[in-house]
């Protein structure tokens, strides 16, 4: 666990600004200036947060760019992702598909380890990292989130483990919040009723709100 590599599945994150971040706009909450929240749960060592800041910056504008605000966990077994989430330094090897435009716009070398390249500052103050284990199933902030991406990581869970999981998700996500897994990953029958898939060729699912009526 942990290896991972930057610009993965960018079909999916892509679908973030070019479709998620509009919707989510038009919800009368967020067209003052709250910040728009989005927790990357299983982080590992950054590269899918840090992905997501980077396409966010390119194709958001400056003033919805600064509402956005990347909450990266990681159970972190080894003490290993935190400082190399909040330095931001990474081996070349871990940039390759990174398109050049972007990668020149966003990094610098790093002097401090040879081979390494910083993020630049503009990209890190939008990613905070927290510790955080999942199976506590305890959310990592009150407020709620507009989208959560948890990829790759409930596949190391039991069935059991994974509902009790996403249904947390699903309790700390906006009332039209979005849920985001791997392309291979399936919701168990229990979240039928708590998420529909939104775009059929991405794991892109919606938060389904009950509404409780008097009778």
């Amino acid at each position: 666990m942990g290896a991972t590599y930057f610009f993965r599945d960018t079909q999916t994150l892509k679908m973030i600004p070019d479709i998620l971040i509009p919707l989510i706009l038009e919800d009368e909450d967020h067209k003052s200036n709250k910040n728009i929240n989005i927790w990357s749960a299983g982080c590992a060592n950054g590269a899918e947060p840090y992905t997501l800041a980077i396409l966010l910056k390119e194709i958001l504008d400056e003033e919805i760019f600064s509402r956005i605000r990347i909450y990266a966990t990681d159970i972190d077994p080894n003490n290993r992702f935190e400082n190399i989430i909040k330095k931001g330094s990474y081996p070349q090897d871990a940039l390759q598909k990174i398109p050049e435009k972007m990668f020149l716009n966003n990094f610098i070398k790093d002097t401090d380890i040879q081979g390494n390249y910083l993020i630049s500052e503009e990209i890190r103050e939008h990613i905070i990292y927290i510790w955080h284990n999942l199976l506590s199933l305890k959310p990592i902030i009150e407020r709620p989130f507009d989208i959560i991406l948890c990829k790759n990581v409930l596949l190391h869970f039991t069935e059991q483990q994974s509902t009790d999981i996403i249904n947390m998700f699903y309790h700390s996500l906006s009332y039209r919040g979005f849920f985001i897994t791997e392309q291979t990953q399936k919701l168990p029958v229990s979240s039928h009723e708590q998420f529909e898939q939104f775009i059929s060729n991405a794991r892109i699912y919606k938060k389904i709100t009950v509404n409780f009526k008097g009778v």
